[in-house]
């Protein structure tokens, strides 16, 4: 083949062909911004003592020469099944590149495999050409940029394939483009990075796929999905999914969608003004998440930065990083087993986190702040149809707003119809709501060790001289709250789940003072009272902040 050089710009736009051929597997190297091509092993210049300066190894042998391991070829090494793990073992089979004039060339170790105009069908043609019937993957790389027409169909990925596209993919405005990467019923595909920028459907989907690694993928203004990978309906389900980095911006839907997924691991995605979601986990099951970052997540059904739904269940999340947008966390439709580490959720229109119809969910720090709705709601709908808010857990979270016009109306907020043993402990409240800093709906749910807030919290005025020295009414509706019963009947004690800390209000004063404080069944109203009585009166008023927590 004749080697013309020619000009490549910094994006790699064009290449020569020994420079395209020299990125396939075991005939060398070559960087795809530069000009200059691998040489030959007759053209290297023996400068050196042997194995040094010449590009040859210590035992004087060309360092990309093939190696004969006793017998062993060390090709296809994807074909061994090692407990599902799979690796290419090469560069790339057939090569992708565009010359001066636009042409698009896919170029194999025998030779050029096709050429034309557009870049998705020169890539269909290489990756077809790959060896039919193969058990281990074989590669193609896309190493220079192009344009994918209305016309041009997707780049349908069969089982055994690895797809390295590093350079951009674009779709002009206008166009009406399908997913550009897309797999049906396929095995141990994998995609090593790809760049999509303009109205596409969609980046990737992925349909009863199993054994999927995608690696480093950058999806810019598609018309849905960054990616989906789903299995619905009499589709069988996607099983065993690893993602790596992926950045998503400027979407019509969500980042990465899920829908019908067993077992998937994603190590981060950025979601940079995506129309809904940053990541959707749809009836997904052992779900591993390190990170998701989301701006402004949006959306008319209340995305959210991260959000799971319609039973997805056994789902841990390391970080949820959100800034403005609808919510930072949402879990809805009968989610469970949901475990996020660390939330930093500010400027949300809606909830920082809302947890609706989900059980055994648990947040367990970080902060949550200036929300125009409530910091953290936990609810149940009432439909009478779902489960309700069951086994939640909130702890560690700083919630409040700081914000010249605070407008977050609760800091942490459980709504009914029904709410069961659910926890909101060792959070700090102080400033989390216009309205109160906690509100509980659930005799059952345990509320304890919050600074700022309580089952019931306030600031009471205990009078001097007064027996009480104060009554504050109504601190819980609930008449099977357990006291202490009478010594006469011993049988009767329980140990009272309500319990009060208080403190003075100011500090400094040079009186001798003490009180002690208990809850009384008040049966007119219905309701327990909070009541203080003094055991050192100082003569004086003295006034408290007092919180009750419900401690079981």
């Amino acid at each position: 083949m004749k080697d013309t050089p020619t000009a490549s710009d910094s994006n790699g736009a064009s290449l020569t062909r020994r420079t395209a051929l020299a990125l396939l597997g075991g005939t060398g190297v070559a960087a795809l911004s530069g000009t200059a091509a691998a040489q030959s092993d007759d053209e290297r210049e023996d400068d050196g003592e042997e194995g040094r300066g010449n590009g040859r190894g210590n035992d004087g042998k060309p360092w990309n020469r093939d190696v004969d391991a006793n017998g062993n070829s060390l090709y296809n090494l994807a074909s061994l099944d090692v407990d599902r793990v799979y690796t290419s073992a090469r560069d790339a089979d057939v090569i992708v590149w565009k010359d001066d004039d636009g042409t698009f060339h896919a170029d194999g170790a025998d030779g050029e495999i096709a050429s034309g105009d557009g870049v998705v069908p020169v890539a269909q043609a290489a990756i077809d050409s790959l060896t039919e019937g193969r058990t281990w993957n074989e590669k193609v790389l896309i190493a220079s940029p192009g344009e994918i027409a209305g016309g041009d169909g997707s780049l349908e990925l069969p089982s055994y394939t690895t797809l390295d596209a590093p350079a951009t993919l674009s779709i002009p405005d206008g166009e009406s483009v399908p997913p550009v990467v897309r797999a049906v019923g396929a095995e141990h595909v994998e995609v090593e990075s790809l760049v999509v920028e303009g109205p596409a459907a969609m980046g990737v989907r992925l349909t009863s796929c199993s054994n999927v690694r995608l690696g480093d993928i950058r999806i810019t203004g598609v018309t849905s999905d960054g990616i989906r990978i789903d299995g619905r309906g009499d589709a069988p389900r996607s099983t065993d999914i690893q993602m790596g980095q992926i950045y998503v911006e400027g979407n019509g839907h969500h980042g990465v969608e899920t829908y019908g997924v067993d077992r998937i691991q994603i190590e981060q995605v950025v979601g940079n003004d995506p129309a809904s979601c940053v990541v959707l986990l749809n009836d997904t099951v052992d779900a591993t998440v390190n990170s998701v970052v989301g701006l402004e997540p949006g959306g008319p059904a209340g995305y959210a930065t991260f959000r799971v739904a319609n039973g997805a269940h056994d789902v841990t999340v390391g970080e949820v990083v959100s800034r403005g947008g609808n919510r930072g966390v949402f879990g809805v439709s009968e989610c469970y087993d949901i475990t996020i580490g660390h939330v930093n959720i500010e400027g949300a229109e809606d909830q920082g986190i809302l947890i609706q119809n989900c059980r055994d969910v648990t947040v367990q720090g970080g902060v949550v702040k200036n929300t125009n709705g409530d910091g953290v709601r936990i609810d149940s709908r009432n439909d009478g149809e779902q489960l309700p808010a069951e086994g939640i857990s909130i702890s560690n979270l700083r919630v409040y707003d700081d914000r010249d016009e605070p407008k977050q109306t609760w800091g942490i907020l459980e709504t009914g119809p029904a709410c069961n043993h659910n926890r909101i402990v060792n959070n700090d409240v102080r400033g989390g709501g216009t309205t109160r800093n906690i509100g509980i709906f659930s005799n059952t749910t345990v509320v304890r060790d919050n600074v700022g807030g309580g089952f019931a919290d306030g600031e009471v005025t205990l009078s001097a001289g007064e027996s009480p020295a104060a009554r504050v009414e109504g601190v819980s509706e609930f008449p099977d709250v357990t006291i202490p019963g009478s010594v006469d009947e011993p049988e009767d004690f329980e140990a009272s789940a309500l319990a009060v800390r208080a403190k003075p209000a100011a500090t400094g004063s040079s009186e001798t003072y003490a009180w002690e404080s208990y809850v009384e069944w008040n049966g007119s109203a219905g309701s327990w009272d909070l009541v203080f009585e003094w055991r050192t009166d100082p003569g004086v008023d003295v006034t408290l902040d007092y919180v009750v927590d419900k401690t079981r």
